[in-house]
């Protein structure tokens, strides 16, 4: 793997090199922090579960933590997860975008990808995210770039400080302050805000409830 390195990146028109260079990290198994729509994510390929473990041990998490799995468009949530109405609705009326879908898992994997049958998807309205998302051939897992514990960092600045070394590259997409995607557990029929964000819980309970009223109908 490359040594640590810090890259300034345009997050709306991010440069094919840095595009390259992201991919070609990941896919030897680097940690990349990189910048979404909400905040700064600490990155890894998803495929590979001593990669996962790595991630995790450089946070400092502990693996039964589950972490989320971005995908390139709300197309893609069958791929990894049951759907249903409620996820559909979601899916319609905020993705791409800041919210995280925990969804029944159709892969067999072990924490923290899947926990208790349960995975987390997140499709990100990013450019850079689903760019970087059409250059590779597996999952990308992402969680927020801090130790465990501790507060959200806004910038690459703050995050390098706090990893070193343990990040193999950083890009530097400027300061930001966005909230974290907001996460629904859509397990079950009854849909669960577990941690409200960048969507608010009203938003959420208004699309729900107007699929309960169009399914009532």
């Amino acid at each position: 793997m490359m040594s640590t390195e810090i890259i300034v990146v345009d997050v709306k028109t991010p440069s094919d090199s840095t595009l390259t260079k992201v991919a070609d990290q990941l896919r030897t198994g680097g940690l990349v922090v990189a910048p979404t729509e909400t905040q700064y994510g600490l990155m890894a390929r998803a495929d590979e579960q001593s990669i996962i473990e790595r991630l995790f041990h450089v946070k400092g998490r502990d693996m039964n933590s589950p972490t989320a799995l971005f995908v390139e468009t709300a197309n893609n949530l069958g791929k990894y997860g049951r759907l249903n109405l409620g996820v559909r609705k979601l899916a319609e009326a905020f993705l791409p975008g800041p919210l995280t879908l925990v969804l029944k898992s159709l892969r067999d994997w072990p924490p923290p990808r899947v926990v208790d049958g349960r995975i987390g998807l997140r499709c990100s309205s990013a450019p850079l995210v689903s760019l970087l998302l059409q250059r590779v051939d597996f999952p990308i897992s992402a969680t927020s770039a801090n130790r465990s514990g501790r507060g959200g960092n806004q910038s690459v600045q703050e995050i390098a400080g706090e990893f070193g070394t343990d990040v193999d590259l950083y890009l530097d997409g400027g300061q930001l302050t966005g909230e974290p995607s907001t996460v629904v557990d859509c397990v079950g029929d009854q849909v669960r805000v577990l941690r409200e964000g960048a969507i608010t819980t009203a938003s959420i309970e208004n699309v729900i409830g107007r699929s309960d009223e169009q399914r009532a109908e």
